[in-house]
């Protein structure tokens, strides 16, 4: 199952996928799930031009409700929409019979991520390529690991994206945006530290325990 938020990220991901797979000699069976939930609680369904793209890359369009944890407190804030939001993506993939759940993910929010559990946590926790679930009945992975926002950016305009669905209205006020607002004050050095950053969080993954 390909997760599809309607972003740059996931519209990026699909076409990749479904690209590689059409190549392959005997191609996988996927299929794409949005998750309609956001900070206010339950969200709109992907525009008809998102879903009609994905029709014409022969992926089944699967759309669910999110299951929050049912405090009845919103907004949510990024840390909650984000868990609410997988746990509802795993349970649907374990009920749909899917063995793998495929995130958007890339370099950038590798960096990100690895910087703000640091300065917040005082823990440096990074997000890794590929985590099983339920025992080992559903995986997490995320194929655009290694490449950059801007790389996929790119694609989406050289491959005439549908129009990418707006982010969440709170994303202005997230921590993550602030540690971007700090990256690119570094100007022409923005990018050589990012490159030192990702690989200290993918050393950090390969040290721990994940990759047993």
């Amino acid at each position: 199952m390909l997760a599809v938020s309607g972003g740059i990220d996931s519209l990026a991901m699909a076409y990749l996928v479904c690209e590689h797979n059409r190549r392959m000699k005997r191609p996988l069976d996927f299929s794409a799930i949005h998750v309609c939930l956001d900070g206010d609680g339950p969200a709109k369904k992907l525009p008809d031009s998102t879903t009609h793209w994905l029709r014409l890359r022969e992926l089944e369009v699967i759309e669910v409700e999110g299951r929050t944890d049912g405090s009845g407190e919103l907004p949510l804030d990024c840390y909650s929409c984000a868990r609410a939001r997988r746990r509802t993506l795993l349970e649907a993939a374990e009920a749909q019979g899917a063995s793998h759940v495929a995130l958007g993910h890339h370099a950038d929010d590798v960096v990100e991520t690895w910087v703000l559990s640091l300065m917040y946590t005082g823990h440096a926790e990074s997000i890794p390529p590929v985590r099983s679930y339920f025992d080992g009945a559903v995986t997490i992975v995320r194929p655009l690991y290694e490449l950059q926002r801007r790389e996929l950016v790119r694609l989406g305009r050289l491959a005439n994206f549908p129009e990418p669905v707006a982010s969440c209205r709170r994303e202005g006020e997230a921590r993550r945006e602030r540690i971007r607002h700090v990256l690119s004050a570094l100007g022409r050095d923005q990018n050589r530290v990012r490159r030192q950053l990702y690989w200290a969080a993918v050393r950090e993954f390969e040290e721990s325990d994940d990759c047993d």
